[in-house]
């Protein structure tokens, strides 16, 4: 009880509000831009939260996650371009709408939608995390390293269309994970004699690199001609009863779909919203106005996308397994304030878990305010050059990397990071597992020796432990899932390419006899 009233006491004071109501104007232009995003926002903000209290921290982070993922839809309805990958969905029904000069009424559902998904969530996740918590305090740890182990199968859902390249991503993370003082014994490795590193690769350092300054070098390089932008002024978004009643159906099955999809690692609002909006469309009484300007084809993703973000903290809290790569750059900030995610945290720290718990469900309705109150102001920062962009990312990465142990050799190594992030993307390799692979690879070491120790070498400790058997299993699954879809899409591919041969050899066979 002590925790509850200590974290509300925290989220209504001054700084609390202050924090809420700036993560979420910073999250709506960041999700806005597109190429941005929660995670390099977050990235670029981290460093700047040191001085703030875990609680604050936490609800500024929230704020900002849970508004970029709404802000997306406002580029994605206005440029049809959507600011993040899961307003994607959005941008199919919410450009034709804004074309028939709906483009309020449009952005009214965007809000409204991430609203009612990112309540919706936050009220899942204040519901799950603490049953699921203190299931997981019954883990030893052999069942941690398969729960890392299953949050490292994630590589699966992101690595982009290839898994090879997804596998190889995050086998590079682990081995940055392996750099600084060995957990067991003691002693440097891979440290090449430099004191900077004997706590590790910078994991900001790495973090704001691998996105943020990878997206600015892109953003500078790149010319992308764009769809004709939306003149219509942006003003009031608010929805009418009508559209209320049209799409509060799309907009709960968005959130349950939304939820569900976030617990699972790796999956998040990219692949939500689409599941969403099929949905939606499939039970819808007019699935021809999809592609249209379907106003269920706006709510449904929406409150998926942001459904998503609750969800996706349910394993991070319970299992200290983050959901999604936003999430495990959230782990980072944790791990900056001594924290470590996971069952015990609701013991070490119970005000920091009530305040994230509660903090999410509020973080959404101060989105809500938030988006009504400035969204006109802010519609006009997409207007900005991607050059102008692009700088500005630099600068606040260059502070942000310096800030935390006031060492150019952080500045550096982010520098080289933001270059082979760069080239990662260049070659289509995906940067999310090499994060994820990061933020995992101390559970995964840490609990697999500590494993072996108390069996005394004994590897069937794995197998023989019911908890680890059962997400040893689940990560296989996880893995071999795609390759199995893979494999019956060209099965498919081959019986239609079949099919083709044999029909055009029967018409040259009926041309031949006529």
């Amino acid at each position: 009880m002590d925790g509850i009233l200590q974290s509300l006491g925290v989220i209504f004071s001054l700084s609390g509000v202050a924090v809420l109501v700036t993560g979420a104007l910073l999250g709506i232009v960041i999700g806005a831009l597109p190429g941005l995003g929660p995670s390099i926002g977050l990235s670029l903000l981290i460093p700047f939260t040191y001085n703030l209290g875990p609680e604050l921290s936490m609800l500024l982070m929230i704020s900002l996650y849970t508004s970029a993922e709404y802000g997306g839809s406002i580029s994605a309805i206005l440029l049809s371009t959507p600011g993040t990958a899961a307003a994607a969905a959005t941008a199919i029904d919410g450009y034709s709408m804004a074309r028939q000069g709906k483009a309020n009424e449009a952005i009214a559902i965007s809000l409204t939608a991430s609203t009612v998904g990112g309540v919706l969530g936050g009220l899942a996740l204040l519901l799950l995390a603490m049953p699921l918590a203190s299931l997981a305090l019954k883990f030893g740890p052999a069942g941690y390293f398969a729960v890392g182990v299953f949050g490292l199968s994630s590589v699966a859902a992101l690595s982009g269309g290839s898994l090879v390249k997804g596998l190889a991503c995050a086998a590079f993370g682990l081995a940055l994970a392996t750099v600084g003082i060995d957990p067991i014994a003691g002693t440097p490795r891979f440290t090449f004699g430099l004191f900077q590193l004997y706590e590790g690769v910078p994991f900001l350092a790495a973090l704001i690199g691998l996105f943020a300054v990878s997206e600015a070098l892109a953003m500078v390089e790149s010319r992308v001609v764009s769809a004709p932008s939306i003149k219509d002024k942006v003003g009031h978004v608010f929805m009418s009863a009508a559209l209320w009643k049209e799409t509060w159906r799309s907009m709960l099955s968005g959130s349950a779909i939304g939820t569900l999809l976030g617990i699972l690692p790796g999956v998040g609002g990219n692949i939500a919203c689409w599941v969403a909006r099929d949905y939606a469309r499939a039970r819808d009484r007019h699935p021809e106005e999809f592609g249209n300007g379907s106003a269920n084809g706006i709510a449904a993703p929406e409150a998926a996308n942001n459904a998503t973000v609750g969800g996706a903290l349910v394993p991070l809290l319970a299992l200290g397994v983050p959901g999604s790569p936003t999430t495990a750059i959230m782990v980072g900030a944790l791990i900056m304030h001594g924290l470590h995610p996971g069952p015990q945290l609701f013991n070490e720290a119970p005000s920091l878990v009530y305040a994230i718990l509660f903090g999410t469900i509020i973080a959404s309705l101060v989105q809500y305010a938030a988006g009504s109150l400035f969204l006109p102001l802010m519609a006009r920062v997409m207007r900005l050059p991607d050059a102008v962009i692009a700088v500005g990312i630099m600068a606040f990465a260059v502070l942000g990397a310096f800030a935390i142990r006031n060492l150019m050799f952080d500045v550096y190594l982010m520098l080289g990071f933001g270059v082979v992030g760069y080239l990662m993307k260049k070659l289509r390799f995906p940067v999310a597992p090499v994060i994820l692979a990061m933020v995992l690879g101390y559970l995964v070491e840490s609990n697999y020796r500590t494993a072996l120790v108390s069996s005394q070498g004994d590897y069937t400790i794995f197998v023989t432990d019911p908890i680890s058997l059962i997400f040893l299993i689940l990560s296989l699954v996880s893995l071999l899932t795609p390759l199995w879809r893979r494999i019956q899409a060209r099965r498919a591919s081959a019986r239609t390419e079949e099919t083709r041969t044999a029909l055009s050899v029967e018409s040259i066979q009926l041309e031949e006899k006529t």
